[in-house]
């Protein structure tokens, strides 16, 4: 960095040392095959079927619950000579035994039914609860037969054959498509939100302002004559950068390529803002190899930049600095305010704001997120995201 006229704390060439230079890493080495990063929230998974996985724990719980709900509803919508208690004990039997194998078998048919259409699964779907509601109340109705001919139980079970069976099958069929349809809607609009998080996250990876580019070939072009050298390495970082804009949005990068690609554009701002830009690097206790969604903190040094830097006659220093808050990553990056400059009110501060925490609610739901603290002259962003490798 001396090069570039812009310094650094002792930090940062700890950091240079931890994360390889990009020469021998980002800009030449694929990801190695033990290096897969995790399956994003929006990635196209086999899995990505409108049911849900009745196997998980929180769906079993569901469906109990739900059983219960309608026990308690169809026993007060209609009287029972054995009493209230009876009747709901009878009616809650049957509705958990009849919503416990019905998750058991869309449990173990889902991957079957997540090969067909939406049509013709939801169709399938809904046959094999019939059949299975069918199934048990005739086993409902022959055990209470047998269990009336011994003198017990007789009235815990039916004694109408085909009323209880068009009845079971009757109930069935309307909560089923009510359910089948609250899913198909639930998936869709759940898909719609994804989709519009990737334009949102597409369209922060394809944007950089018109005036960095300006400025950075302007500088480029003064070095051309002056100093080659510089021009080059300038050269290669804005092309390292842009090609960073144009990867995929849902694969994560490494940590240290992350922090690596917000050193070029740093090295880039310097050749322009000389001696005014100062950028201290606190982040040897980060952990380089955890996965961060891509253009994350580059974008954050940006703001920093453009926003706190640029507007002070004397420059200033940004700071970084990351921790490990438990089983959190926190990455904070300050910078200081010229006077009655109100940072917040910028649009264009705000936009990147608002696309980083869509990116963060995209890649890792409630657990990524972005603090902000800002006062007369200090203004400080905070990311924190799950820790993960």
């Amino acid at each position: 960095m001396s090069k570039s006229g812009a310094t650094n704390s002792d930090s940062s060439a700890r950091l240079s040392e931890q994360a390889e230079p990009l020469e021998h890493g980002v800009r030449s080495q694929p990801a190695s095959p033990d290096e897969t990063p995790p399956k994003q929230a929006d990635s196209a998974t086999p899995d990505d079927f409108f049911l849900p996985d009745f196997c998980v724990p929180s769906m079993v719980l569901a469906v109990v619950l739900i059983s219960e709900l309608l026990a308690v509803t169809f026993t007060l919508a209609r009287p029972a000579e054995a009493g209230f208690l009876q009747e709901l004990a009878r009616v809650s039997m049957f509705m958990q035994w009849l919503g416990l194998m019905g998750a058991t078998v869309l449990c173990y048919s889902r991957r079957w039914l997540a090969r067909l259409t939406v049509p013709m699964a939801s169709l399938c779907a809904f046959g094999l609860l019939m059949l299975l509601t069918g199934v048990l109340s005739e086993a409902a109705f022959r055990l209470g037969e047998r269990l009336s001919l011994a003198g017990v139980g007789t009235l815990m079970f039916p004694e109408e054959r085909w009323e209880f069976l068009l009845r079971n099958l009757g109930i069935c069929g309307i909560v089923t498509a009510m359910l089948l349809r609250y899913f198909f809607v639930t998936h869709e609009w759940r898909r719609h939100v994804r989709a519009e998080a990737r334009s949102r996250i597409s369209a922060l990876q394809a944007r950089i302002r018109p005036h960095f580019l300006f400025n950075s070939m302007n500088t480029i072009a003064s070095l051309t004559r002056t100093s080659p050298k510089l021009a080059e390495e300038a050269v290669e970082d804005l092309a390292d950068l842009f090609r960073a804009t144009l990867k995929d949005s849902a694969r994560p990068l490494r940590l240290k390529e992350e922090l690596e690609l917000s050193r070029m554009y740093q090295r880039i701002e310097a050749l322009r803002l000389g001696e005014r830009l100062h950028v201290k690097w606190d982040v040897t206790d980060l952990p380089m190899r955890a996965f961060v969604p891509s253009l994350t903190i580059q974008p954050l040094l940006e703001n920093a930049i453009y926003h706190g830097i640029e507007p002070l006659d004397g420059g200033g220093t940004v700071e970084v600095k990351g921790t490990i808050e438990g089983p959190d990553v926190s990455i904070t990056v300050a910078n200081p305010v010229a006077a009655g400059e109100r940072r917040s009110s910028r649009e264009g501060n705000q936009l990147a704001l608002e696309n980083i925490r869509q990116r963060l609610r995209l890649a890792y739901g409630d657990r990524g997120r972005i603090e902000v603290e800002e006062s007369a002259d200090r203004y400080e962003v905070t990311l924190k995201f799950p820790h993960e490798e």
